[in-house]
């Protein structure tokens, strides 16, 4: 464990020799209408068929969200005028559990191209989400809307949501999705075959409506945006941003101790990189934001082994999570025991906890069947030795180092780990989307104040060739009472009520241990100090560049 985090601070030192750490009070002086974002993902597609964070952050600069989070995490309505409410009678209860909503669009908001940005657009969008032949990662939502009216066409801005369910948040986005596509751009190509829709070259080249508009997008190298001069709110002060990808962690905290980068997110850094570069560059900025970011190893709940509660179980008593935490965040990222983090309204801080004990983890494993062989792993009751594969993103120094952890404290009770790691567009872009771990997977799901249990816990979110890999169930967890419970919080609108659903729910799933919930992240960014204006939230969706617009040198 301290040998992997020698080798960081040896990869980190001799980069830093090479690029060199030359001063940079200047640097921003010579390049005040640009700034350069380094990231250690590259987005595999652009819009919302993607599963990639990195996506999302260029996405924030890209499209004008109908009403984004702010750094203090209240939504601030953009692209709408206002949130409707039910005091102002634009969200209307009625009866048999329907409901209304009324959304205003503000005028003077267009397309890159030019075309006015209208509730047509939007009424499109829903329309393609929804549709089962298009790659849409969850429909969940999308679902429980009968229907978008536009009242009249020739004065398109104003649109009526027809919820054929209560839904807690229908007042927050109008469909469930935080921005929408251009119906002129995608329309052809809906038409001819949704489920060919992700690879449209669209996806790759995306007319937005944001603050930004896509200048290129060099494969392996980099992606450049450039102001958006028809943008109708605040006019960007830099003129150019450009996400350079750079997906070694290591290599990335060296270019931003050397200030050959203005900013980071996505950067994969753990605690230690971040200290090291306040260290080494102290006119850059780290920022540790508190944050809803759930860190987990994932369980493939349909392998012959791990579909057994008691073996689930076992590998969390036999994984030292506290010393893991100690070791690799200097205890500043707090153990997880549920999946739900503390400053979540409905997280549960009474759970069951599983404490690292190795002897008890042997004792459920014995239960389970399991018997020790001659090499000392264990041996199911066929006489098929347990050796699980455990996969992540490459490049992620914090996870990589988690499973080295990982793999000493399992083989100490028996199971072999065999580390299977591969690029993020590929895990992201297939191994997660279509379960194609086989055991072991860790990654992390960033949530908002508005997230629910439903989309990654309910069995009909399971993906699968059969539902076109639709919903956020990857571990593939069934149990017929934490999906009733899903339900029902999905549909109360009492906060109190909903608190005491969810749990309930989190009982469920802490006995069940359908994953293992390793510990609740710090979102870690890091920008110049010159860069003026950068305000991390720590929510899923919104990243850095949520108010690139408002950036200045």
């Amino acid at each position: 464990m301290r040998g992997a985090q020698v080798r960081v601070f040896a990869a980190i030192a001799a980069l830093a020799l090479v690029i060199g750490l030359a001063p940079v009070a200047g640097e921003a002086q010579q390049r005040r209408d640009t700034v350069t974002i380094g990231m250690a993902q590259e987005p595999d597609i652009l819009g919302p068929f993607s599963t990639m964070a990195a996506a999302g952050v260029i996405h924030n600069s890209l499209f004008a969200f109908f009403a984004p989070f702010n750094e203090k995490w209240v939504r601030v309505p953009l692209l709408v005028e206002k949130l409707p409410s039910l005091k102002d009678g634009d969200w209307e209860l009625l009866p048999n559990k329907k409901m209304r909503v009324t959304w205003k669009l503000r005028r003077g908001f267009t397309w890159a191209d030019g075309k006015p940005v209208t509730a047509l657009d939007a009424r499109f969008s829903y329309g393609m989400l929804r549709n089962p032949r298009t790659p849409t990662l969850t429909r969940f939502i999308l679902r429980k809307i009968d229907n978008i009216l536009v009242p009249d066409v020739n004065n398109p801005y104003t649109m009526v949501v027809q919820w054929s369910e209560l839904w807690p948040f229908a007042n927050a986005l109008p469909y469930g999705e935080n921005w929408m596509m251009p119906r002129h751009a995608l329309e052809a190509a809906y038409l001819r075959d949704p489920s060919k829709l992700k690879a449209d070259p669209y996806f790759r080249a995306p007319v937005g409506n944001g603050p930004y508009k896509l200048k290129e997008w060099v494969a392996g190298s980099h992606i450049t945006l450039e102001a958006n001069d028809r943008f109708p709110g605040e006019k960007p002060k830099i003129k150019t941003i450009t996400f350079r990808f750079i997906l070694d962690a290591v290599v990335l905290a060296a270019n931003q101790m050397a200030a050959s980068v203005d900013a980071t997110e996505i950067n994969n850094f753990g605690i230690d990189q971040m200290i090291e570069i306040e260290r080494r560059n102290p006119s850059v900025a780290t920022h540790y934001t508190e944050a809803l970011i759930w860190e987990r190893i994932e369980f493939n709940n349909d392998n012959e082994w791990l579909k057994d509660k008691r073996v689930r179980q076992a590998i969390a008593y036999a994984i030292d999570r506290e010393a893991i935490v100690r070791a690799l965040f200097h205890g500043k990222q707090p153990v997880a025991h549920t999946w739900l983090p503390p400053r979540h309204y409905g997280a549960n801080p009474n759970v069951k906890k599983y404490a690292y004990d190795p002897a008890r983890a042997r004792v459920l494993l014995a239960e389970a069947g399991f018997t020790p062989g001659p090499d000392g792993i264990l041996r199911d009751r066929a006489g098929k030795r347990v050796e699980m594969t455990f996969m992540t993103t490459a490049g992620n120094a914090p996870r990589e180092q988690t499973q080295q952890i990982v793999k000493e404290q399992l083989k100490a009770v028996g199971i072999e780990i065999r580390i299977e790691n591969v690029p993020a567009s590929v895990f992201f872009g297939r191994v997660v989307v279509r379960r194609e771990w086989p055991h072991l997977a860790e990654w992390a799901t960033l949530f908002t104040p508005e997230t629910m249990a439903f989309p990654n816990f309910h069995s009909s979110q399971i993906p699968s060739a059969a539902n076109n890999w639709e919903g956020s169930n990857r571990s593939g967890w069934r149990n017929t009472d934490n999906d009733r419970l899903c339900e029902q919080i999905n549909e109360e609108l009492d906060e109190a009520k909903r608190v005491e659903l969810f749990r309930r729910q989190q009982d469920l799933y802490v006995e069940d241990l359908a994953s293992l919930p390793l510990y609740f992240r710090l979102h870690l960014t890091t920008a110049m100090k010159q860069l003026r204006s950068v305000k991390p939230t720590g929510l899923g969706g919104f990243y850095i560049t949520w108010n690139s617009q408002e950036w200045s040198w």
